[in-house]
Order: structure tokens, then sequence, then C-alpha cells
């Protein structure tokens, strides 16, 4: 029977690589529904109005918090190229979409924007990657054409993918001028209580130069991962973070060392490989305030977090702990934003968590990208497209 003090011993001993990572997450999917099954306490709006503090441990939070701007040099050309990838399975996009996709578009008035379909997405791999043609048919749900379709327009155009979801809060110029290829985490508490894991990098919102040898091993890697099970796994998160302890040459324990970063603030505490985040084929991991600072109020949400909190105690898992203190601080941090009704400061894009993967129901309205951005790229065409 697997049980919850079986996973502790099997999760303290095991030693993550290659597909270890992947292989957390679906058990961390199976033991948080464990968890949220235990009925140890019982628990009221009382007892979950405040998540307990653990500030005992060493590096009690998994970043510190942020109190200056992503580090740039306004000097410098981009390294990023100023390209705004997004992507939905025909032209007519949700309605609910349409303030998102205009938030990019206004503030970054001199980008490029490309815009992705199914049958443009297929005609791309077919043109241009014709070798991955199989695997993209042979995927079981289009969430996995999705995900690994933003992997490839990285790859052979570089700039910045976010899902349609995402709100743009600020113009985005000066994050590409000084990293190659930034990629966000997800906020710290979906891969504690979600997954049970250290960290876990997102690809909701991605950003890169062309042909970075990072998506490059990620292109490659596709096809082994085709038969997972989780749709995390598959082409998702869970993939893209086993891909980057590969990249990074992780050995044993590294996904669970913790370190004070010489760029002060701006990044997590979590072991990021040996190369400096400056150099051209390193992969920069920003403070989840940057870019990705919200939590999803789907599943495993906040008040089940708290929940899970409020059972917590000294002798807990030291990775629940820090997890509790994280949610801690963000229900201060929330608390100051409610009364100031203002975007925490240095934030530059917002995700809303619409998870149209999971959806069951569908728009009432759509509307056409043309009604939102006039002018944009459509693959095959060269050209920018003026209606």
């Amino acid at each position: 029977m697997f049980t919850l003090k079986k996973f502790k011993t099997i999760y303290k001993k095991m030693k993550l690589k290659t597909l270890s990572m992947s292989l957390l997450c679906v058990v961390g999917v199976v033991l948080t529904m464990r968890i949220l099954q235990l009925k140890v306490i019982p628990v009221t709006s009382e007892t979950i109005a405040e998540p307990k503090i653990f500030p005992s441990i060493e590096f009690p939070f998994m970043e510190p918090e942020v109190s200056e701007d992503l580090p740039t040099d306004v000097q410098k050309a981009p390294k990023i190229p100023h390209i705004i990838h997004q992507t939905y399975k025909d032209m007519f996009i949700p309605g609910e979409f349409e303030g998102y996709v205009l938030s990019f578009v206004n503030m970054n008035p001199k980008w490029t924007y490309y815009f992705w379909t199914d049958a443009s997405a297929r005609k791309f791999i077919e043109d241009k990657y014709p070798d991955f043609l199989p695997v993209w048919d042979g995927y079981r749900v289009n969430i996995n054409r999705a995900d690994a379709l933003r992997y490839f327009v990285l790859y052979e155009y570089g700039g910045v993918y976010a899902d349609l979801d995402y709100e743009c809060l600020r113009p985005l110029d000066r994050v590409t001028k000084l990293y190659s290829a930034i990629f966000p985490p997800e906020p710290f508490e979906h891969s504690v209580f979600r997954l049970h894991l250290p960290f876990l990098i997102n690809n909701a919102i991605m950003m890169s130069r062309a042909k970075h040898p990072f998506l490059k091993l990620m292109i490659d890697n596709l096809a082994s991962f085709q038969a997972m099970f989780e749709q995390l796994d598959v082409a998702g998160p869970c993939f893209v973070t086993t891909n980057y302890m590969i990249y990074n040459n992780f050995s044993n324990g590294d996904a669970y060392k913790l370190e004070r970063r010489p760029d002060g603030n701006s990044s997590p505490y979590f072991f990021q490989g040996p190369l400096d985040p400056m150099h051209e084929d390193a992969v920069y991991i920003p403070n989840t305030h940057y870019f990705m600072n919200t939590l999803s109020t789907s599943g495993v949400n906040a008040e089940k977090m708290r929940e899970i909190c409020v059972k917590a105690d000294d002798e807990s898992y030291v990775l629940v702990k820090r997890g509790c203190n994280e949610l801690a601080k963000r229900d201060k941090r929330d608390g100051e934003k409610e009364i100031t009704r203002t975007s925490p400061k240095f934030t530059y894009t917002e995700h809303h968590w619409a998870e149209t993967y999971s959806a069951k129901e569908e728009s009432k309205s759509y509307i056409h990208i043309k009604n939102i951005k006039s002018k944009y790229k459509i693959y095959p065409d060269a050209i920018s497209i003026e209606e």
C-alpha cells in the first residue's frame, strides 16, 4: 500500500536524475490527493485564517523578497528578439482574453506579434522539422502540441512566448537586454503543495534568444517523453523542469540544494547550475515576483494549502514548512495589495490561470485576432499582415 510514510522515505533517498523529476510529478499528484483526504484536526475558517510560520529552519523561504527591479543593462542591444508569440486553435480567441492580448500589444508597440493556430503550427513543423511530424500527429491531446510548439518557435525565432491568459503590466524591453533565456518558475506553493517538488519551471511564459541550446535539448527529447502518463510530463512544466536539470548537469541532491545568489534578490535560492546567468547559453531563473506571482484558484488552491499548513508542525518535512512560509508571505503581500489597490512593484506580467486545457465550458464569445492586433505575422507568411 502506498502511504505517506513510505513516500517520505522514498522522497528523502531518491536520486534525482533524468526522468526522475517527471516520476516525482506523477507521484506528487497522488500524494497531494492523499494528504487532502487526511482529517487530522477539524479545519474551520478560524483555524485557517493565517498559516503557521517556521522561522528556525535554514532558508525559511524559497526565494528572497524583491526590493529592486530585474537586472538589466539598458545600454546593450537586446539579446532576446522583440517578438511576442501567442497561440490558439484558430484565429478566433475567447473574448475574455482580448484585454490580456491588448496589454502585450499596448505595452510593447514596436514589437513584432506572431500568432499561431493549429493549422499554421502543423505547417511550420512540417516545413521546418519534418522528422518530428509523426510525434506531433501522434500526441494524444492538443495541449501536448500546444506545449511542444512554444519550444520550436522560440528556438526558431526567439522572443517571448505567453499564454493568452497572461497580462502584461509593464514594457518588456528592459528584460531582453542582460539574459539570453529567462524561464520563470511557478509559484513555489504550487511545486510544494501540488507536486511535492522543490521547484517547477513553468512554460506559460518564456523568453529566449533564437537557437538556444536548452530549447534544442527539449526539442530533441520531446519524442522520448511522448508516452508519459501525466500531461505535465509529456511536454509541460515537469518536462521543462526535468530537461532543465539535465541541461545543467544536476547530480544527486542538487534539486534540493539552496544557496544565496550573487545577483541579490532577483533569483530564487535553489541550485541553478554552473553557468554564469549572463552567459549566452545560460538559462536565467528569475524571482517569481517578476513574471509569475499569482496562484491558481483551481485544484489545490490557497485555501487547501492553508489547510495543509494548519496541520503542519515542527516535525513536518522541511519542504512543507518552507511552502507554508511562502504562503504566509504571500498572504501578507496580498493584504497590502488589497489596501493599496496597486500591482506589486517591479512585476512585469500576471498570470490569470484560465487553464483552458482543462476547461469544461466553451467561451460565450470569440473575437478574431485581427480585431485586436491589426498588424501581425502568421506562418508561413514572411511579411506582416495589414488589415
